[in-house]
């Protein structure tokens, strides 16, 4: 409120009468206190927010913790220390994960019907579902590992007239689940090699069954032996399911890719979700391109055998969230005092709760599966050994 020495001189005096009348008729009443005035207010705008950097949404290593604080803390954001020093540099592509979901995309158009090499008896959609039936059979049985099958350009045919139905069919032929090398078999036995590829369709579609979700770790392969013939784009639509959840990646075999631009049309794909890009031109590199496969999804079970044992590894995995949390909420007092910060805290808000959820579910990981660790491992040698044989 505005004190008495800064009202004009004619309103004080008003106020001086006013009183010492009140006081003549009232002597036993206290003088009241003048009325209020206006509040002295600052007019002086604040700034307008800056922009919440790029590093801040991204998390390269998936290690739960935004690339802008590892920076800060002068840490790689491509490469997840904690778990690099617990379990090993072959670990980097590991992690303490709820879920790792592998799901495999199956091209079965009209193409795939062709001769897998010119003396081959076999066409490339008998080999391409020889290959997906032993990779069911030697995956690692663990609950925290889930498969499934999808397939495209099986229905309809490859002609004009039935281009509009083969592109718009893409059907989930083996639920994600527990492997279950006998069901996926039975799948696949129906499927045959007609119609068109709309492969943009089909990574669309993948989002229906690998929702996002913090400590998952999503692993696509598709098998193709050619690009988009549905007019889709394909690699936006990687892009953006990359964008949307930076824990799935995407791994493409080429079998029998004949054109060089769909070579490359292929390899963009895996490129935009940091996966690989391996071209078989004949069974024997299509079987090792798959084996190959095999092994890195082993590779990436036994680092979470490794991680889920590892005390020291859950104990630097909750420092470091204590401190993505403390500069994350250092961020947020930050935008608080700018003009249109609004939308900047709600991001960084979801980034606090996304570093709270991924320690909390690593936390869960621990306490499920470490009671039961070393019956997992024993059931998981002889099908690693299996595998290793292929």
């Amino acid at each position: 409120m505005q004190s008495a020495k800064h009202r004009s001189l004619p309103l004080a005096l008003t106020l001086a009468l006013g009183a010492s009348v009140g006081a003549c008729n009232k002597p036993q009443e206290e003088t009241q206190p003048p009325p209020a005035t206006e509040e002295t207010t600052d007019v002086t705008p604040k700034e307008e927010a800056p922009p919440l950097v790029d590093a801040w949404y991204n998390d390269i290593d998936a290690d739960g913790v935004p690339d802008f604080v590892e920076l800060e803390l002068s840490k790689d954001p491509n490469i997840d220390e904690c778990i690099i020093d617990a379990c090993g540099e072959k670990a980097g592509g590991g992690e303490l994960a709820e879920r790792i979901n592998t799901l495999i995309i199956l091209d079965a158009s009209g193409s795939m019907a062709g001769k897998a090499t010119k003396k081959s008896k076999k066409s490339k959609m008998d080999v391409a579902k020889a290959a997906v039936a032993r990779f069911a059979e030697v995956m690692p049985r663990a609950d925290v590992m889930q498969l499934g099958v999808m397939a495209f350009g099986h229905i309809g045919d490859n002609t004009e007239a039935m281009k509009e139905e083969s592109c718009s069919k893409v059907q989930m032929i083996s639920a994600m689940g527990t492997p279950d090398a006998a069901a996926v078999k039975t799948a696949l036995a129906p499927i045959e090699a007609t119609g068109w590829s709309p492969i943009a369709r089909s990574i669309e579609a993948t989002a229906q069954f690998l929702p996002e979700e913090v400590g998952v770790l999503n692993h696509i392969i598709l098998v193709a032996d050619g690009i988009e013939r549905c007019d889709g784009d394909p690699v936006t639509v990687a892009r953006q399911l990359f964008e949307t959840n930076h824990l799935t990646r995407i791994d493409v075999v080429g079998f029998g890719v004949e054109a060089k631009e769909d070579a490359e049309a292929l390899k963009a794909i895996a490129a935009t979700t940091g996966g690989i890009y391996v071209e078989a031109a004949d069974v024997a590199e299509f079987d090792q391109a798959f084996n190959s496969l095999t092994m890195g999804t082993w590779g990436v079970f036994d680092t979470w055998l490794c991680a889920v044992g590892s005390a020291p590894l859950l104990e630097c995995y909750e420092d470091r969230a204590k401190e993505a949390i403390a500069r994350t909420e250092r961020e947020i007092e930050f935008m608080s005092r700018y003009s249109g910060g609004e939308e900047a805290i709600a991001t960084l808000e979801k980034v606090k709760a996304r570093i709270e959820q991924t320690m909390e579910g690593r936390n869960r990981v621990v306490t499920t599966y470490k009671v039961n660790l070393d019956v997992i491992k024993a059931e998981s040698d002889p099908l690693r050994a299996k595998a290793s044989k292929r």
